[in-house]
């Protein structure tokens, strides 16, 4: 080759070598472009979906205050006040009801506000004050205003003569509960009349016109999402801001509007650093280009090096595997020798209970019997000795009662003692038993609402179930009283017990033990540690589940779900007015007797079972 053609094939060369430095440079630039527009769409995407979740947040809670407002507002006893104010002219009953509304636990709700011909009649709270700002809508919602520049959210419920009524929502709470507070992002709303706008700052949340000032970029802001909202469009676009410091960057507002939003009553925007969001990922892409080319040298060498270790590699994986493989098998073995311990512990303490409980009530027999014996043949001064015999055979029925609760502890329920029983008759049976063992300090409250539907199962064993949850109760109340809410409900297939108190609560450590045999809390001499093992087996007897929530100092709840059999029907809750309560009454020696002539019959029973 000569040197002219030489100096062709360099030109060519270098000509080649600058065009594929300029279109990797060029590829490059566009790479960027289209990393930073996947980016921006997943961001999109990402505010797409937050205002979509703050969007369902909305419906729900406007939703359950509905459906709250309307349970209250057709009572029979709000007519029946209504009517008392129409024929006496006399609002004072009518007030009080109202002011005690069962809407009142709901965290959204502000006040119900009562209207006679369009005309405040009364409030909860006693306000008289509101007035509308936005006509009402077809979700019969619009806005109103106390008058000292607070807004509400208020849902209207029209009765009959007249009578309508306002069920304010508080707009900060709502916000709150459903958008949340994000430093990250600001999120705004405006509703559906792009009258109102709420926002939020370090300080809080903030409700107001959206024609009052603000500072430059809330106003933004708020122009766009109004801008989509009375454009109906779902879009995003990205703006030039400026921060605190003075420094300019650049922000991402993405919109929807009222009419794309399940609530129906709010447009939802969200306002977010762009700059600050795409930054960390363009670093990283700018690293990955600088350290590729170090890292492909790398990986030439690495894959020499890794050819080389192959075979050895492939014999340590081999022997990992192996010691892996061996070591989970060994950790399985372990956990199935202590699943069998822990059940050959309850298996013994099981055989054990069968072969004393007949010998003991044996024993226990005769010294309750002597000690009555002996105490009807004492003088009736005898005032000390008969006391003594008393704390003797008190005695003998609390031994009787470990004995009774062990030998109930390793039973289950036989299939011949199951009947299709009403479990709400037999909750109230329970209940008036335990009423003598109620403190003083302790309220009651049921309500039950599975009356008609059946359960299969053990009638004494559901009895036995529902007085040791209600005794636990009451003793957890003893001290500082509270209140046990028995209720049931119908859930599916399923009848749902539930017990509430408001006692003392247990911790974590506590919960997790309280279904174990003998674990119990209570000083010594007061508790056995069975009632609750025992409801654990009655439960998985009859088929059904149990959870149990509870908190120190805020009361325990169990939940007890059994299968139903027959049909779901309504009825009228029992309880809270009183009805049932039963005065204690107290041991006497006909009472005595009885009590003995029972567990004598129980003894023959044994023992002609045995034959």
């Amino acid at each position: 080759m000569d040197r002219k053609t030489g100096r062709a094939v360099f030109v060519i060369a270098l000509v080649a070598a600058v065009a594929c430095i300029a279109a990797g440079v060029f590829n490059v630039w566009k790479s960027f472009e289209r990393f930073d527009n996947n980016i921006l769409n997943e961001k999109d995407t990402q505010f797409y979906s937050l205002m979509r979740s703050g969007d369902i947040g909305i419906e729900n809670s406007i939703n359950a205050i509905e459906r709250e407002a309307e349970t209250f507002l057709s009572r029979e006893r709000l007519k029946s006040e209504i009517e008392n104010w129409k024929d006496s002219g006399k609002t004072d009953r009518l007030k009080s009801y109202i002011a005690g509304n069962t809407l009142t636990p709901n965290p959204i709700y502000a006040d119900l506000v009562m209207y006679n011909k369009d005309k405040i009649l009364c409030s909860a709270s006693g306000n008289t004050g509101y007035t509308s700002v936005t006509g009402i809508d077809a979700n019969s919602m619009h806005f109103c205003t106390d008058g000292n520049g607070i807004y509400y959210l208020a849902y209207n419920h029209e009765a009959s003569g007249g009578i309508s009524y306002d069920v304010l929502i508080d707009l900060t709470k709502l916000y709150s509960s459903a958008i949340g507070i994000s430093p990250e992002r600001e999120t705004m709303l405006v509703d559906y009349t792009s009258t109102l706008m709420l926002t939020s700052d370090a300080e809080g949340v903030i409700v107001k016109p959206v024609n009052e000032d603000t500072d430059e970029k809330t106003a933004n802001f708020r122009d766009y999402l109004i801008r989509c909202q009375e454009e109906g469009i779902s879009d995003g676009m990205s703006v030039e801001l400026t921060d605190d410091r003075g420094e300019s960057y650049t922000a991402r507002m993405v919109a929807l509007p009222s009419g794309s939003t399940v609530n129906g009553e709010f447009a939802i925007g969200i306002l977010a650093n762009y700059e600050e969001a795409i930054a960390p990922s363009r670093a990283a892409a700018e690293e990955i280009l600088l350290y590729g080319g170090l890292a492909m040298l790398g990986v030439v060498g690495l894959l020499l090096l890794l050819i080389f270790m192959r075979r050895e590699n492939a014999t340590s994986s081999a022997e990992l595997r192996v010691l892996k493989k061996k070591n989970e098998t060994m950790e399985e073995i372990n956990q199935k020798m202590q699943a069998l311990a822990h059940h050959q512990r309850l298996e013994t303490i099981g055989t054990m209970t069968a072969s004393i409980a007949h010998d003991f009530n044996n024993l226990l027999t005769p010294i309750m019997g002597y000690s009555i014996m002996t105490m009807e043949m004492l003088p009736a001064d005898a005032t000390d000795l008969q006391e003594n015999l008393m704390e003797i055979y008190d005695a003998s029925v609390k031994a009787k009662d470990i004995v009774t609760r062990l030998a109930e502890l390793t039973k289950r329920g036989k299939e011949e003692n199951f009947a299709e029983i009403e479990v709400d008759e037999i909750i109230r049976s329970a209940l008036k038993v335990t009423l003598p063992a109620k403190p003083k300090e302790v309220e009651v409250k049921a309500n039950f609402n599975a009356e008609g539907n059946l359960i299969k199962a053990d009638s004494t064993q559901i009895s036995q179930m529902v007085m040791n949850i209600v005794l636990n109760a009451y003793d957890a109340m003893r001290d500082e009283g509270g209140t046990l809410l028995v209720s049931t409900r119908i859930s599916g297939e399923e009848v749902v017990l539930r017990f509430k108190d408001t006692g003392c609560g247990m911790d974590t450590e506590t919960l997790s033990r309280i279904f174990d045999p003998f674990y119990t809390t209570k000083e010594s001499g007061k508790g056995t540690g069975l009632g609750l093992a025992i409801v654990a087996q009655i439960v998985e007897t009859h088929g059904g589940k149990i959870y149990v929530d509870s908190e120190p100092g805020k009361g325990t709840e169990f939940r007890i779900y059994i299968p139903l059999v027959g049909a779901d029907v309504e009825s009228l809750a029992w309880g809270p007015g009183g009805e049932g309560k039963f005065d204690t009454k107290r041991y006497s020696v006909n009472l005595i007797r009885k009590e003995l002539a029972r567990i004598q019959a129980e003894k023959e029973e044994e023992a002609d079972a045995q034959k």
